[in-house]
């Protein structure tokens, strides 16, 4: 382990020696960090770390992360009161600005927008000098971050600590909805005077009250006419702003009142969307009761399940038809007891020995390899992984990696979860590969893999896995260009009590080459496919069309039909 290391957990008595061997007091690491940054933002070490480091020399200003951060800045971000205060007292500067003009203070708002502590922190800038009104070459102040972030407690603080309120573009009945009574509110209603004038980000005083999440004063403005779907500068509505923060209440009464369940913001996120992403069950069980479309995609292809931030979230989106396979990697890993981005605990030498990919010599085959297990633990990418082991400069071979795309997620009535091949990044990247292993996972983190013979299951990307009768059928795949048989649909059979894959000749009206398809049986004679892509040849050239038609594999002759 190296002095940053020693740093990060707290271990002074090891930095202690890597400062007596000669090591820098002020060395970096390949973030860019020195130790002192190092230990200011980790929750493992407190302010005994910051003093001896500082005590042997440490600059407490020193400019990290390529001058994105001081430690002071990390210390802040990271919500620590005392370790800010420790470099506040030691000297550090509260207004050190980083490219683009962001200083700890814009910094901080950023960070903690959703900590509770923010005011708290933001108070202990201002005490030690923080500028109120700095501005990025952006444009961004304090005071429009806060508000940008619906973080009107901080808005209030600043306000009240003297930060010009200019950069919020607030009327009066603005700052009354934010910071005021509904009585407040009450004695500035002249008609429909000043109902449509907006502040910084295109927000009505009607859409201001929805980011507070005031009922009383949302009725109040919607009582004096106002439009239920009326929309900011990113084309949000009442109802995906109080869906993407979970408020049922306010969102209950919009739908109720004739607000577009269906509307999308600019981005093309629906408000159960972003109820699913905000994690609120409450708020995505309504609007789902309420005739929600479970299946609809965003502008990037994102659904609601795939931005769940819960397994409730995601148990009651596909209640409602939607693909548990199709849930966020991070999502997946909290599932299964993994934790994303953890550290790589192996050594140099179990590195070396598994970082290059290879197949299984039986159907199937246990692989124990050590550094293979800390990969799927960790989910780091294979970049990462060649970092840390100082292997940047071998890039003939992919290192070996869990970080994938087109990996099936597929739960088994035991609640096991089987992952199958995928990905790593794309063919521009020295690391891209395509798998055919096979994770088997239980809820507590512990997990199996198996490998196969290439020519037993060839690698397989952005297939379909749908668990019928004890076993899970793969179908489809993309694959390396130069291995598809176009005209042809790929099927395999995974038996689930020995892991054993077998290929499965098929006849009738397949689908063709087809990938990133949708798979689900409804009993265990049938099996039906939709969606995806299918991959033709025209002219000696590869076509890819999209998949229009529907089609059924009867499990009993092995045979499709187009319906």
């Amino acid at each position: 382990m190296s002095i940053h290391d020693y740093a990060t957990h707290g271990d002074c008595d090891r930095l202690r020696g890597e400062l007596q061997k000669g090591v820098p007091v002020d060395a970096r690491d390949e973030q860019d960090r020195t130790p002192l940054a190092c230990a200011a933002c980790s929750p493992e070490a407190d302010e005994e770390m910051l003093r001896l480091l500082i005590a042997s020399g440490a600059d407490v200003n020193a400019e990290v992360e390529e001058s994105k951060h001081t430690p002071f800045s990390l210390a802040a971000c990271s919500g620590s009161l005392s370790k800010t205060k420790y470099l506040a007292d030691a000297g550090a500067n509260a207004n050190f600005a980083a490219p683009h003009g962001y200083t700890p203070l814009i910094h901080v708002i950023y960070a903690l927008h959703s900590n509770e502590n923010l005011v708290r922190v933001v108070d202990l800038l201002a005490r030690n000098g923080a500028t109120l009104d700095c501005e990025t070459d952006y444009g961004e102040s304090p005071l429009s971050v806060a508000l940008r972030l619906d973080r009107f407690d901080a808005v209030s603080y600043l306000l009240d600590a003297g930060a010009d309120p200019s950069p919020l573009h607030w009327s009066a009945m603005h700052k009354a909805i934010a910071l005021g009574t509904c009585e407040d509110v009450q004695r500035l209603v002249h008609g429909r005077q000043g109902l449509d004038a907006r502040d910084r980000f295109d927000r009505t005083p009607w859409l201001l009250a929805a980011c507070v999440g005031d009922l009383s004063k949302a009725k109040l403005l919607q009582s004096l006419g106002e439009d239920l779907n009326g929309r900011d500068r990113m084309g949000d509505t009442a109802l995906t702003i109080c869906s993407a923060k979970g408020n049922t209440n306010m969102v209950r009464w919009l739908v109720e009142h004739g607000a577009d369940i269906e509307a999308v913001n600019d981005f093309g996120h629906s408000a159960l969307m972003l109820a699913a992403q905000a994690g609120g069950a409450d708020c995505v069980r309504f609007l789902l009761e309420s005739g929600a479309v479970a299946n609809g995609t965003s502008q990037c292809d994102e659904t609601a399940i795939s931005l769940a931030a819960n397994e409730a979230v995601a148990r009651l989106l596909i209640e409602a038809g939607a693909d548990f396979g199709d849930i966020g990697t991070e999502l997946k890993r909290m599932i299964i007891g993994l934790t994303d981005g953890a550290a790589l605990r192996s050594h140099q030498s179990e590195y070396l020995a598994g970082r290059d990919r290879r197949f299984g010599k039986s159907n199937p085959e246990v692989m124990n390899v050590p550094f293979w297990s800390d990969m799927v633990r960790a989910g780091v990418s294979a970049y990462q992984a060649r970092s840390q082991f100082n292997d940047t400069d071998r890039l003939t071979k992919p290192v070996w990696c869990f970080s994938r795309f087109g990996m099936s997620f597929t739960e088994l009535p035991d609640g096991r979860f089987v992952q199958i091949g995928g990905e790593h990044e794309d063919s521009y990247d020295p690391d891209f590969c395509i798998y055919n292993d096979v994770v088997i996972h239980d809820r507590s983190g512990r997990f199996e893999i198996m490998g196969y013979p290439e020519h037993v299951f060839p690698p397989t990307d952005f297939h379909s896995a749908t668990f019928v009768d004890g076993c899970i059928y793969i179908i489809g795949r993309l694959g390396y260009h130069g291995t598809r048989a176009f005209g042809s649909t790929p099927v395999f059979r995974l038996n689930c009590l020995t892991w054993k894959i077998e290929p499965i000749k098929t006849r009738g009206n397949n689908p063709g080459w087809i990938f990133k398809h949708k798979a689900w049986s409804d009993s265990v004679s049938n099996l039906f496919i939709s969606g995806g892509t299918i991959c033709r040849e025209l002219n000696g050239n590869e076509q890819n069309d999209e998949n229009e038609a529907r089609f059924r594999l009867d499990l009993n002759d092995m045979q499709w039909t187009r319906l």
